[in-house]
């Protein structure tokens, strides 16, 4: 019995090696990938997690400290402001990016003079860099800029804008969802190519109008699309970093403060490797359980 089963055994590993012969060509062809995977993100990725358990900086070695850089981080009301100012930004720009992006990509699958132009306009501020356009809004809602000339001419009292705490953030969402909303657009753009016709008609020879017709048939058919949009918009909001950097710094008093932003400061500026590691690895855990909790919720939807 064992000598069939260490046959079985060396037969299997025979298997093994000649397959992989046989597909040498494609792992040569993978391994300029693995190799930067393995360097850029796997390597960074797992040391941050090490580091997270150490009291590390950059002048000296790192000092094993267990949970404390957590229990810190607990106690820290900097971070925790932060952390309900990446909630506050994601809620608000997941709903808008999602709503407004399944309503232009309904109204851009209809039959419309135009619709080409109109598409191109929408997905430009997709392929713009985050620090141009970032730049631009700044110009726009400045003490001195179009914005408040516009409000000065037609009489009305201008505005603080990016001075003002709740405008600032509610500028900062808008900035995220019109530079993202294109992209969602064309994701449900191409869900709604697949939605076949017949279900149109069916429900046209039934009387319902085309309003109905969205509502009750495509809609349906773009669950799966709407449970990817929604996850990519949720994951990309919590990492907000570069519109709030650029545009306030995280001001006025931190009231656009962001995780990542904060992740930045205590490690890039403050040099607290150790503290930034656990910042995170925290973030990578919400986004962990935000990811889960948004798969058990399309999961109850669609049962």
């Amino acid at each position: 019995m064992s000598t069939l089963a260490l046959s079985h055994t060396e037969a299997r590993r025979e298997g093994f090696w000649q397959q992989l012969r046989r597909s040498r060509a494609a792992y040569l062809l993978l391994a300029p990938f693995l190799l930067h995977f393995i360097i850029v993100v796997a390597y960074p990725f797992f040391y941050s997690l090490y580091l997270s358990f150490f009291d590390a900086s950059l002048n000296q070695p790192p000092v094993f400290i267990g949970l404390g850089n957590f229990v810190r981080m607990a106690q820290d009301g900097q971070f925790l402001h932060a952390l309900g100012n990446t909630f506050y930004y994601t809620v608000f720009s997941v709903i808008g990016e999602t709503c407004l992006a399944l309503i232009v990509a309904l109204i851009m699958n209809e039959s419309l003079h135009g619709r080409l132009l109109f598409r191109t306009a929408f997905f430009l501020p997709v392929v713009t860099s985050w620090v141009i356009v970032s730049i631009m809004w700044t110009m726009l809602f400045s003490r001195q800029g179009i914005v408040n000339g516009a409000l000065n001419w037609a009489g009305l009292l201008q505005q603080p804008f990016l001075g003002d705490s709740t405008q600032a953030m509610w500028i900062i969402i808008a900035l995220g969802v019109w530079k993202n909303m294109g992209y969602y657009m064309v994701i449900f753009l191409a869900g709604l190519q697949g939605v076949s016709q017949d279900l149109y008609e069916a429900a046209s020879l039934d009387g319902a109008t085309r309003l109905r017709q969205l509502w009750h048939v495509a809609l349906p058919a773009l669950r799966p699309v709407i449970y990817f949009v929604v996850s990519i918009s949720l994951i990309n909001g919590m990492q907000l970093f570069t519109q709030s950097f650029i545009m306030t710094n995280g001001g006025p008093l931190d009231a656009t403060l962001s995780v990542v932003q904060l992740l930045y400061r205590r490690a890039f500026v403050d040099l607290q490797f150790g503290y930034g590691s656990a910042i995170g690895t925290v973030l990578m855990l919400i986004l962990v359980v935000l990811s889960y909790a948004n798969r058990r919720v399309n999961d109850w939807i669609t049962r």
